[in-house]
């Protein structure tokens, strides 16, 4: 028997002067419960643009917040259709 789950994967970056500074990656299984990671690359560029890398961590959240939520809807249909006469 096979058996397993279906998930997507993210990996993002915050780039400031073309350097990576703070790198995001998560999973988010079908079940929407997810694992995410954030790793600051470049303490002194984060430091000295703090502001915009949580920007970026922010919109981050607010895209995995969004999978979570789909993965986390019940997409199967129980409700009763009428046949049309």
């Amino acid at each position: 028997m096979l058996k397993g789950t279906k998930s997507m994967n993210l990996s993002y970056s915050s780039i400031i002067d073309g350097n990576s500074v703070v790198y995001m990656t998560a999973q988010v299984p079908e079940t929407g419960r997810s694992n995410c990671t954030k790793t600051i690359q470049d303490q002194e560029m984060y430091e000295a643009n703090k502001e915009e890398c949580r920007k970026d961590m922010a919109a981050f959240d607010e895209l995995l917040w969004k999978l979570e939520d789909q993965g986390a809807v019940d997409t199967t249909d129980t409700s009763e259709t009428e046949e049309p006469a």
